[in-house]
């Protein structure tokens, strides 16, 4: 049986790191390096740029630019976090983007959910497929007390608190367009 280092992978969701057992059935699956990826960054910056329901709605194509996400992607987003509910997305002539509901009552976890899902929750922190309550490895009980940990801290942490957190294109962006 040989455990090898199978292929690292870089993209804009992920770094993964894929380590398998062969030839048996995997011993270990994907690992995500970080539990919240680049792409819930990227949601919380474009949400950054929005207005309160009931607000102007602005162009994905301006948020895009101000921020540096790219414009195909961040449309991709804004689908995402429509169909969640998160925000409106309008087309056309008077279209654009506002949020859903106001800032303070959007948490981080309701972006993680919409962007990310909530699989990352039940992974091993190792990465052993095998790892259960029932069957825990070296580190079961530390993730799930760290995991506890995190969901508090995302479930309490609000766009609106967000604010706090200097961000020079979600800045200028907001003074740009009287949102200061």
């Amino acid at each position: 049986m040989v455990t090898q280092v199978t292929r690292v992978v870089d993209s804009l969701d992920y770094r993964m790191i894929l380590i398998e057992e062969t030839p048996k059935e995997p011993f270990f699956q994907e690992v995500h390096v970080l539990p919240l990826s680049q792409t819930t960054g990227y949601a919380l910056r474009a949400m950054r740029c929005l207005q309160e329901p009931g607000g102007q709605p602005v162009l994905v194509e301006s948020v895009a630019d101000y921020t540096g996400i790219p414009r195909s992607y961040l449309s991709k987003l804004v689908h995402k976090l429509a169909k969640k509910g998160l925000v409106n997305a309008r087309r056309g002539h008077h279209g654009g983007v506002v949020l859903a509901k106001p800032a303070a009552e959007i948490t981080l976890e309701d972006l993680s959910e919409a962007i990310d899902g909530v699989a990352w929750r039940k992974r091993c922190l190792m990465g052993l497929a095998g790892c259960t309550d029932d069957t825990p490895c070296v580190l079961h009980d530390y993730w799930k007390d760290t995991l506890a940990e995190i969901l508090v801290r995302l479930r309490s942490v609000t766009l609106a608190d967000m604010s706090r957190h200097h961000d020079p294109g979600v800045e200028r962006f907001r003074a740009d367009h009287g949102l200061a």
